[in-house]
């Protein structure tokens, strides 16, 4: 990518209209480049959010043992109305 205006300028002398060409080439390619950059981005951000999930539901109760916790309290109420 060294000297490119050069080749630019000396293809202008012959065809005019080719600044046509290199301008829509550098838009495409950073329009490229950037595209790749977000993706790559929003994909660690995405792996990073999985994780965080996964680490949070093995701190969750799951809904056995919420109806096991409450028969058990049941229970207690049931054990304290008899006393």
């Amino acid at each position: 990518f060294e000297d490119w205006t050069d080749v630019q300028y000396e293809t202008m002398e012959v065809y005019p209209f080719s600044w046509i060409y290199y301008l829509s080439f550098i838009f495409f390619t950073a329009f490229a480049f950037l595209n790749m950059v977000i993706g790559i981005v929003v994909n660690v951000m995405e792996e990073e959010h999985a994780k965080a999930r996964q680490e949070s539901k093995k701190d969750e109760p799951t809904i056995s043992d919420l109806q096991a916790e409450i028969l058990s309290m049941k229970q207690m109420i049931v054990d304290l109305k008899k006393n």
